[in-house]
């Protein structure tokens, strides 16, 4: 019988290895990362896994219709300061959020997914933040393929604060599409098996993909039951 999703599946991805792996380092030695991968891949899912089993971890969404305001002031509501600086501007928000993870008496991670989202005079600020706190917390980015050219040709083309920003990331890892073997995995945590797990992982290059492909699978085995049970 094909299975909904399960609630908080986490597949030991070759992903979440070289996620944890390497979130783990930029706590430790205070690094800035930035990881790359095409849309589902098992990016956020592996930062949000790694994030729930890590203290002093923050975790924060660029959303494209966020002001760089707005992205500063979620970004304070996520280290404990709802409603507090509301009516801040950004070089106050800024300094805000670099006190408040310099006040912790232990290392800080702070993830940045969907980093492809940011605009360059977004990414500025965000070289502030990480002069302020270079110390005390280890930054990581997450984008698609295109942050990394958005941030390459800014770079070339020399927009004020970029090259600084880019020098300042130490490591730019590729995340790989997910092996076959992974894909069965997942399809077998579906309750699919056999020949068809085989077709749907050929023709899904990702998990987003495959697990629509299993979503149609559902419908159509659900449709065919009630049909079925119609008729006697």
């Amino acid at each position: 019988m094909i299975k909904n999703s399960p609630v908080g599946l986490t597949l030991e991805t070759n992903t979440l290895k070289i996620i944890n792996e390497n979130c783990y380092d930029a706590i430790e030695y205070r690094r800035m990362i930035a990881f790359i991968g095409d849309s589902g891949f098992g990016k956020t899912k592996s930062l949000e896994y790694f994030r729930n089993k890590n203290r002093n971890v923050y975790y924060v969404v660029v959303e494209k219709s966020m002001t760089s305001r707005k992205f500063y002031i979620e970004l304070l509501n996520i280290l404990g300061f709802t409603n507090t600086f509301g009516g801040s501007d950004l070089n106050n928000l800024i300094k805000s959020i670099s006190f408040h993870l310099n006040q912790s008496k232990q290392p800080n991670l702070l993830i940045i997914d969907e980093a492809g989202k940011f605009s360059a005079n977004q990414l500025l600020y965000l070289h502030e933040i990480r002069d302020n706190t270079k110390n005390n917390t280890g930054i990581i980015l997450c984008g698609p393929p295109y942050f990394k050219k958005n941030m390459e040709n800014w770079k070339l083309s020399e927009k004020q604060g970029i090259p600084e920003l880019y020098r300042r990331i130490q490591s730019w890892i590729s995340l790989e599409q997910p092996t076959m073997k992974e894909k069965k995995a997942f399809c077998a945590e579906h309750g699919i098996l056999a020949e068809l797990a085989d077709e749907i992982c050929k023709e899904s290059k990702d998990f987003g993909t495959l697990e629509n492909r299993i979503l149609e699978c559902r419908i159509a085995v659900t449709k065919y039951l009630k049909n079925t049970k119609s008729k006697t």
